[in-house]
């Protein structure tokens, strides 16, 4: 009897097993057939928003008030009266100029002045003689005209002069530093020899050249980052030439500085500005964004289905994208990629994911 009922027990440890086994088999595998294989993605709509690229160059400070002093008649510098590096006022005399032409302008002037003298003398004998009616009137007319051409040949010899005598002192246009000078006493000088370079420190500026592309998105007024050393500073633009510099290929651009303390003329500077910018455009997020053959496409989200939708697409920044063409305000867009997207693909959209 006892033998009976081992055998008992093991013919159900066995059936057991085999119960297990075929569960293992048959029931679980077709439970784990029915979880979720379709991916789940986020959806999203194109906003409306600026896109603004930035780009940096290098460029250099120079004063905004620079003059090179040029002389305006030849002689020999009979002294120099500043050294680099000083600083002059407006006005101020630089150096002195021993003119040849000063003593033959001084001989113009005296001779106009006789033949001025003999002309008002002739003028008044013709005048009395005319009075007492010895002489015609067509005699004084003539006195008068020969006595006023005097006047005016004197006069302008005398301008000559007095232009020459200033041209003789040269002196500072501008009140700053001298930056460099280039004569010394003795030297003989022309018109074209430049004296000196005076630049006004109280105002900085800095120059730089932009592409075409920056050129169309930049414009009188626009701020302008500038770094030197860890330090930044702001710009302003005041000038923008509208032709290429033919040496650079560039379009030369001035920003003033609102602030220059720590910079001097030529120090070079880091410059950070628009390249590119659009207002008010659709925009998708740029991860959302791939190519076929150069063609950009998202994936729109169609009632559970991933549909894929060619674009044209614009400039992008690092989080978006502009969309040109292709796409609504409305569109539902699957954010982010994955490779178990393709067109006609069964997606789960996250918001609507039950447990």
């Amino acid at each position: 009897m006892k033998r009976k009922r081992k055998w008992i027990v093991v013919a159900i440890v066995i059936i057991m097993l085999i119960g297990g086994i075929c569960y293992r088999l048959f029931w679980q595998k077709e439970e784990a057939a029915q979880y979720e294989t379709r991916p789940t993605v986020s959806v999203v709509h194109p906003e409306t928003g600026d896109i603004i690229l930035y780009t940096e160059l290098v460029g250099e400070i120079e004063p905004q008030s620079k003059v090179t002093v040029l002389p305006k008649i030849s002689g020999e510098l009979l002294d120099v009266y500043f050294q680099a590096g000083d600083y002059v006022q407006a006005g101020q005399a630089l150096c002195k100029i021993d003119s040849d032409s000063l003593t033959s302008l001084q001989l113009n002037v005296d001779t106009a002045k006789v033949a001025l003298n003999d002309a008002n003398t002739s003028l008044h004998r013709t005048q009395a003689l005319y009075n007492s009616g010895d002489v015609p009137q067509t005699n004084l007319e003539q006195a008068q005209s020969a006595a006023s051409n005097a006047q005016i040949a004197y006069e302008v010899a005398l301008d000559q002069y007095n232009l020459h005598i200033e041209y003789v002192t040269i002196t500072a246009p501008i009140s700053g530093y001298v930056e460099s000078r280039n004569v010394k006493a003795h030297d003989n000088v022309a018109p074209g020899t430049a004296i000196c370079v005076i630049s006004a420190n109280d105002q900085f500026q800095v120059d730089f050249g932009v592409t075409e592309k920056m050129f169309q998105n930049l414009s009188v007024g626009d701020k302008v980052a500038v770094e030197k050393n860890g330090v930044e500073y702001e710009a302003e633009v005041t000038e923008i030439d509208s032709m290429v510099n033919a040496l650079t290929g560039l379009y030369d651009v001035k920003a003033v500085l609102a602030d220059n303390s720590g910079l001097t003329t030529g120090t070079r500077v880091k410059l950070t500005l628009v390249m590119d910018r659009v207002r008010d455009v659709l925009t998708v997020p740029v991860d959302a964004v791939n190519y076929n053959n150069s063609i950009a496409f998202v994936y729109c989200y169609d009632n559970g289905i991933a549909t894929k939708t060619d674009i044209v697409a614009g400039i992008y920044d690092s989080e978006k994208m502009e969309v040109m063409s292709g796409l609504t305000k409305d569109s539902r867009i699957i954010a982010g990629w994955s490779n178990e997207l393709v067109d006609g693909a069964e997606v789960i959209e996250a918001a609507a994911e039950t447990n």
